[in-house]
């Protein structure tokens, strides 16, 4: 267990556009298993984030209202070296700042089911994943499970392989990283209950950033449908793995993950259909949403859960 704490932080402002529900932004960003790697106390959140090789404790503090928003930034280094520039970055990026949700309500204005989504969830967008390795995982974790063992697995693989670190009087775990998985075999991970493939997904993955054959700075820089195509030439990787992580570590606002069930579920139930729409049907009917549909996915989602 690593303890750290230095006197003076530093501290920044972050951008937000409003409208942005900072409250139900925590809450969804520590959802099981991640209440172990985030704490939240009602307009605070803490956490360790890894950020260009090193590890930052920060304090994310929100004030104001919805319409305008108040984030502040309160940080500090607890291991390696990680310049203030990059960790500016890494927040703007986290908190997707560059996002204008009056943007994507204008575009679905005309839908009567995303009237309803914008009123129950107006300034709600889904914040992004620690890291690239922290995604992927995710990903694959979560291929063909359901909710409730996938969220177990996670936990495990939390708990077996990452590390706890105490800032200010809090312990917070740490997202495995690529190189505390270096001396693992997939036969590590078959207790706890992955599959042989899966296993060998991830460790395959880790290497590959470990190595630098994979490098996300470079695939940070194409676009959607280039980064659609590098993502899938991973293994282990296919369409809905790589729309899933390029919204969740890229913040890619128009990939659309038909092929998930539980969006699937959420179209059928919400626009009242018969039967479950195919993944071609979902794609057809996102049309419409164009440039927004990861937002409209992540709205129709937590429609679904509510």
């Amino acid at each position: 267990m690593l303890s750290m704490s230095q006197p003076h932080p530093h501290q920044f402002e972050l951008d937000i556009k409003g409208p942005f529900d900072f409250q139900r932004a925590f809450k969804d960003v520590t959802r099981a298993p991640f209440q172990l790697t985030e704490r939240v106390n009602v307009n605070r959140m803490t956490g360790v984030f890894p950020i260009q090789g090193g590890i930052v404790g920060a304090s994310i503090s929100a004030f104001g209202t919805i319409a305008k928003p108040h984030v502040s930034v309160q940080w500090e280094l607890l291991e390696n070296e990680s310049d203030p520039a990059s960790v500016q970055s890494y927040f703007h990026d986290l908190f997707q700042t560059r996002v204008d949700l009056r943007d994507f309500y204008a575009h679905v204005a005309d839908e009567p089911v995303f009237q309803k989504l914008i009123h129950q969830f107006h300034g709600f967008t889904f914040l992004r994943k620690h890291s690239f390795f922290e995604a992927m995982t995710t990903a694959i974790i979560d291929q063909q499970l359901n909710v409730a063992f996938a969220t177990t697995l996670r936990e495990r693989f939390i708990r077996s392989f990452g590390r706890i670190i105490t800032w200010q009087g809090e312990e917070h775990w740490l997202f495995p990283q690529p190189e505390d998985l270096i001396d693992l075999t997939p036969a590590d991970l078959r207790p706890l209950q992955f599959s042989q493939r899966k296993a060998e997904y991830i460790l395959d993955f880790a290497r590959g950033l470990r190595e630098g054959t994979i490098q996300p700075s470079k695939l940070s820089q194409l676009d959607d449908d280039s980064l659609l195509d590098a993502l899938t030439k991973i293994r282990g990787v296919g369409r809905w793995t790589a729309e899933y992580v390029g919204m969740m570590a890229f913040g890619r606002l128009d990939y659309l993950p038909a092929a998930d069930i539980g969006l699937q579920r959420a179209i059928q139930q919400l626009f009242q259909l018969s039967e479950r729409p195919t993944e071609a049907q979902v794609r057809a009917r996102g049309e419409a949403w164009k440039p927004y549909r990861g937002l409209a996915t992540f709205y129709l989602w937590h429609a679904s859960e509510s």
